[in-house]
């Protein structure tokens, strides 16, 4: 995955353990552990983009129309079905960690919309 791929991957996990307006801890190691097994390969610091990517995703999860808009936009950096799939596997992993809600099938149903090469 390049740099751009991982940053948008980083940023439809940070929105996505904001989908249903709890954040588990469990949420917060398993998306920890996607940081460090995706790697980083910017001089941009990695914790400083960390935390622009959490408060992202709590402004764009205050509205359904911009969370929507931004998991589009996020989604379309993944151009190949392999990692179409690795981000749908990412996330699925992150969301069931701690109970799939009603909020959380709505966030990954969008993703998997905006991913049109894994279908659903």
């Amino acid at each position: 995955m390049k740099q751009p791929q991982r940053e948008a991957l980083f940023d439809l996990l940070s929105l996505s353990i904001y989908a249903d307006a709890h954040i588990s801890l469990t949420e917060e190691r398993l998306l920890e552990s996607a940081f460090i097994a995706e790697g980083w390969d910017s001089e941009y610091p990695k914790s400083l983009f960390i935390d622009e990517s959490m408060a992202r995703a709590r402004e764009m999860s205050e509205n359904a129309d911009d969370m929507f808009d931004y998991i589009n936009e996020k989604a379309q950096l993944f151009t190949t079905k392999a990692t179409q799939k690795e981000v749908l596997g990412v996330v699925k992993n992150i969301l069931k960690s701690d109970g799939e809600t009603h909020e959380e099938n709505e966030f990954y149903n969008l993703l998997v919309q905006a991913l049109p090469k894994v279908g659903k």
